[in-house]
């Protein structure tokens, strides 16, 4: 019974850590001073994420979505450390191919200037939610003319 309760209470001492480690990353929502990609205003939220998107959608593989049917959604969520760094990034879609390709491209990121609370540099959460289309047919540079009703 002691060997039990020892357990857990070394488990409830692991997920108190958990907890205030989490605790020290900022939501994107209430950063002060966002982080900055590079080519942007300082803090500057929504250029931050046209060029995110920007990035991923210049990246992306396209053969990886000539076999789905429908659009996807993707939700991706990461961290902007202090360094500038995209850390812990952890993508939700159906399809594997789909996540291994979002994690790939965010391994190709450029640093970025980091978030700042009250002058102190800090890690940032985001979360960015991704539609992923299928791959376009390619269109026929040939055009057909539509046939004419002949007059007799």
């Amino acid at each position: 019974m002691k060997k039990i309760i020892f357990f857990i209470a070394v488990l409830s001492s692991v997920t108190l850590t958990a907890q205030v480690q989490a605790a020290k990353d900022v939501s994107y929502a209430v950063i002060e001073k966002a982080p900055t990609y590079p080519g942007c205003d300082n803090g500057d939220k929504e250029c931050f994420q046209a060029k995110l998107q920007e990035e991923i959608t210049k990246n992306f593989n396209s053969k990886i979505t000539s076999s789905l049917s429908s659009k996807q959604q993707v939700i991706v969520q990461f961290t902007i450390t202090t360094d500038g760094d995209f850390t812990d990034v952890k993508v939700k879609a159906l399809n594997n191919d789909i996540k291994e390709e979002v994690i790939r491209i965010f391994s190709l990121l450029p640093k970025v200037t980091p978030g700042t609370m009250k002058g102190e540099s800090k890690a940032v959460t985001y979360t960015l939610p991704l539609i992923v289309e299928p791959a376009k047919k390619k269109i026929s540079n040939s055009l057909v003319a539509p046939s004419q009703p002949q007059n007799n």
